[in-house]
C-alpha cells in the first residue's frame, strides 16, 4: 500500500484537505497523515522539518510514501526531512509537485485502490486535467477520447445522480472496479476513459442523465460488470430521492402507440488505433484514408438507393448530402495535411477534422442545424469502421420488439426491418435529427431524450410505448 503525507503551512488548510480526502476513502486503505503549521500560538503559519520527518516515519510501513506540499518552504522542509530520515525509509519517499488539494484527492483514490507508487504519482500529477479541460485549456494528449474501445462485454447505465459522477461517486466507482482482473473502459457518447482513474473519470464529465457504458474483457469481466451494476443501482454511493429520479418520459417523434418486449442494443463504435507515425508512413496513411473515404462514399450511395426505394427520394437526399460533405476536396485535403504535419494515423486525423465540424454544428443557434452533428458522427463512425476493417453490425431482432438504445445513427434506421421494430426509445437523441425524420417517414413510433430507458428496462420485458405522449409503460 502507498501512504500519503500532506505538508502545509496551515493546519486548518491541511485538515480541510484531509476532510475532503476521507470522503474518498472506505475501509482499511492507505494511510493519510498531516505535517502542518508550527507550534507557535501567535504565529502558527509555517512548516517544521522535524514534524514532516515524524509524519513520514508514522507511515513507513507502506511500500511507498508520497509527500505533497503547498508552498516553497514546505518543499524545503520536506527535503530536510528526507536528510534526517533513516536511509531505508527515505528511499521509499517521493516528493510530488502536484497541486495540494486536487493532487491529494487523486493520490488517495489511487492508493486506496491498491495502485503502485508510479500509478499514485501519475494520478496526483494529472489532477488538474479535468479543470483545465473544463476551462478550455490545453492538456496532455491522454484525453479519454483517445482510448480505444474494448471488444468485451458491456453494460449501460443512465446516471441519475443530480450532479453526475462528481468526485465522491467517481472515487467510489474507481475503488469498486480496482480489484478485478479485467480490461475495463468506461464509454460516454463515443468518448472513453479508464474507470479506475479519478482523473480520467473527471475528464469524461458525466452529467445527470448521461448514459455510460462499462466495457469489460478478461478473466473477471463478468464480476466487474456485476459490481458496476450493483454500485450503479446504489447510485454510486449517493442517496437519490424519488423526486430526483427522472421519469420515463421523453420527446415524441412519431405519434402512435405500440406494445411488445424490450430489445436493448449497445451503440457500435469501431475499435481504432490512433498511433504516431514515422516519416515513411505518411503516404501510406494518406492512401489508407483515401480508400476508406471511397468505401464510405460507396456505402452512402447504397444507403441513398435503399432509402429512395424504401421511403422516398426526399429522404434519400439525406445521404446525398452526406456524400457531398464527405467528398469535399478541402475537407479531405485538411485531413491529409494533418496526417503529414502531426505525423499521426489516418484515424486520428479524420476523427479530429470531423469532430471539429460536429462541434461547430452543436455551437449554432439554430436547433435544426444543431441536430446535424449526428450526421457528421455517423460518417465518422463509418469511415473509422473501414479504416479498422470492422463492418458496422446490423441491428437484428429475432421477434417484433421495442428497440431501446442510447443513440441511433441515421444510417442505422434505414437498415432496420420495419416489420420487426415496434418502436424506438433513445436515452439521448434529438427530435429534429435525421434519425428521427427517417423513423417518422418509416412509420416507426419513436421517443428521444428518455434518459433512463436503458437502465430501467431489460431484454424481454413487456412494455407499451405511447409515442404520442412520449411515455414508456413497463410491466413488472
Amino acid at each position: 500500500m502507498i501512504n500519503i503525507v500532506v505538508v502545509s503551512h496551515s493546519a486548518q488548510l491541511a485538515q480541510g484537505v484531509e476532510q475532503l480526502a476521507r470522503q474518498m476513502m472506505r475501509g482499511e486503505g492507505c494511510k493519510l497523515v498531516l505535517a502542518a503549521g508550527v507550534d507557535d500560538e501567535l504565529h502558527p503559519i509555517g512548516t517544521d522539518a522535524v514534524k514532516v520527518m515524524e509524519a513520514i516515519e508514522s507511515v513507513a510501513d507502506g511500500e511507498g510514501i508520497v509527500v505533497l506540499m503547498d508552498l516553497g518552504s514546505a518543499l524545503l522542509s520536506a527535503e530536510t526531512a528526507l536528510e534526517l530520515l533513516d536511509p531505508e525509509v527515505a528511499a521509499k519517499v517521493v516528493l510530488c509537485a502536484a497541486p495540494l488539494v486536487e493532487g491529494t484527492l487523486a493520490a488517495v483514490v489511487a492508493a486506496n485502490a491498491g495502485g503502485s507508487l508510479e500509478q499514485v504519482l501519475a494520478e496526483a500529477q494529472g489532477a488538474l486535467q479535468a479543470k483545465q479541460a473544463q476551462l478550455g485549456e490545453e492538456i496532455p494528449a491522454s484525453k479519454p477520447l483517445n482510448l480505444p474501445l474494448s471488444q468485451g462485454k458491456s453494460l449501460s447505465w443512465a446516471v441519475q445522480n443530480p450532479h453526475g459522477l462528481h468526485a465522491r461517486p467517481a472515487a467510489r466507482l474507481a475503488e469498486v472496479l480496482a480489484p478485478f482482473a479485467a480490461e475495463l473502459v468506461l464509454e460516454k457518447h463515443g468518448q472513453c476513459a479508464n474507470p479506475r482513474s479519478l482523473n480520467q473519470l473527471a475528464l469524461l464529465q458525466v452529467r445527470h442523465g448521461d448514459t455510460i457504458r462499462l466495457i469489460a474483457d478478461g478473466a473477471q469481466a463478468d464480476e466487474a460488470l456485476a459490481a458496476f451494476k450493483a454500485l450503479a443501482e446504489q447510485h454510486f454511493g449517493e442517496t437519490v430521492s424519488e423526486q430526483q429520479l427522472p421519469s420515463l418520459h421523453g420527446i415524441p417523434v412519431e405519434e402512435s402507440v405500440s406494445s411488445g418486449p424490450i430489445f436493448q442494443v449497445s451503440s457500435f463504435w469501431p475499435q481504432t488505433e490512433e498511433r504516431q507515425l514515422g516519416g515513411d508512413d505518411v503516404l501510406n496513411e494518406q492512401q489508407r484514408l483515401r480508400i476508406a473515404l471511397q468505401q464510405t462514399l460507396d456505402d452512402l450511395n447504397k444507403l441513398a438507393d435503399r432509402t429512395g426505394n424504401l421511403i422516398g427520394k426526399p429522404q434519400a437526399a439525406i445521404f446525398g448530402a452526406h456524400s457531398m460533405l464527405l467528398d469535399d476536396p478541402d475537407l479531405q485535403q485538411a485531413a491529409f495535411t494533418r496526417i503529414a504535419q502531426q505525423q499521426c494515423s489516418a484515424e486520428l486525423a479524420w476523427r479530429q477534422e470531423l469532430e471539429q465540424i460536429a462541434a461547430d454544428y452543436r455551437a449554432l443557434d439554430d436547433e435544426y442545424l444543431q441536430a446535424r452533428e449526428l450526421d457528421v458522427r455517423d460518417m465518422l463512425r463509418r469511415t473509422l469502421s473501414h479504416l479498422a476493417q470492422q463492418p458496422i453490425p446490423a441491428i437484428v431482432l429475432n421477434e417484433p420488439a421495442i428497440l431501446v438504445m442510447d443513440e441511433l445513427m441515421p444510417s442505422d434506421v434505414v437498415m432496420l426491418d420495419r416489420r420487426m421494430v415496434l418502436g424506438i426509445c433513445l436515452s439521448g437523441g434529438n427530435a429534429l435529427s435525421h434519425t428521427a425524420i427517417l423513423a417518422k417517414a418509416m412509420g416507426i413510433p419513436m421517443v428521444v431524450g428518455m434518459s433512463e430507458c436503458v437502465s430501467k428496462t431489460r431484454n424481454g420485458q413487456k412494455a407499451m410505448l405511447d409515442a404520442a405522449r412520449g411515455t414508456l409503460q413497463l410491466s413488472h
